[in-house]
């Protein structure tokens, strides 16, 4: 299936040639993760044959995923989680307002931060949004007058840039109305087949079952999958919405916000 949309970095080299600064925009694509990479470049074709040197340049970007629209007028859904290189990577975990994200550590018995690599639990302690209501949400700039995670509480925006945002709960309702799916295995790795209907049958996006953080553990990986919306849980200070499912059940559920659950990022209007 060829993507919507491909995402080309864009970025100003700068060179100095005898005292005048020489700039040139390149735009590319860059097949690779997330982080800081070199890249070298060739100065004579890119500023004209002169006394130059090839060299190099440390670049740090934000590589977006491809876009796909499962129904007409839907948004664009992400191919891979936040902080995921494939489809059937889990990425980050986050707790609900959380944009720095989490992973397994090297022994697979905790979690560590991603960006500093220090030590990490998911418990109430370490969840600032457990126990808000939503005056209080929206009073400490969680969330907007839309009760939706701002953007500087969007791990989907923060990581990946906007336009990339988390679901709302009404569009992880609109995806479960809107397409059909499959409980399955897709290079050994469970979860589900997402495919839009009619002339959206050849698109599709894969959710694994990438389980949930729960203190140090991680619950339920390769049985179920819970990811998380941009909304907080009406009348509860200590849920927010998730699109929840295993090999039985596929649908909206509310779960603990600090839970760590990993985020599908989408792009497009909100519903």
């Amino acid at each position: 299936m060829t993507p919507d949309f491909t995402y080309k970095g864009v970025f100003t080299l700068s060179v100095d040639r005898n005292g005048t600064t020489l700039t040139k925009t390149v735009t590319n694509d860059f097949p690779v993760a997330n982080g800081t990479f070199t890249y070298t470049f060739d100065c004579a074709e890119l500023f004209g044959s002169g006394a130059f040197m090839n060299g190099g340049v440390v670049v740090e970007f934000l590589k977006t995923p491809n876009g796909v629209q499962l129904w007409a007028n839907g948004p664009y859904w992400a191919e891979c989680n936040v902080g995921a290189t494939s489809p059937e990577e889990s990425g980050y975990y986050f707790w609900w307002g959380d944009t720095t994200g989490y992973r397994r550590n090297a022994q697979g018995d905790g979690w560590e931060s991603v960006e500093e690599g220090t030590s990490f639990s998911f418990d109430e302690s370490n969840c600032p949004t457990l126990g808000l209501e939503v005056p209080e949400l929206r009073a400490q700039g969680y969330i907007d007058s839309t009760t939706n995670l701002v953007a500087a509480h969007d791990a989907a925006t923060v990581q990946l840039g906007a336009p990339w945002r988390l679901p709302t709960a009404a569009e992880w309702d609109e995806l479960v109305r809107n397409c059909d799916t499959e409980w399955t295995n897709r290079n050994g790795v469970c979860g589900r087949l997402v495919t839009g209907r009619g002339a959206y049958a050849n698109r599709q996006i894969f959710l694994p079952a990438a389980g949930y953080g729960n203190s140090s553990g991680l619950n339920g990986l390769g049985s179920y999958g819970s990811y998380w919306s941009s909304t907080p849980s009406s009348g509860s200070s200590d849920y927010a919405w998730s699109l929840y499912f295993y090999s039985g059940f596929f649908n909206r559920f509310s779960n603990f916000r600090d839970y760590g659950q990993p985020v599908r990022p989408l792009r497009g209007f909100a519903r």
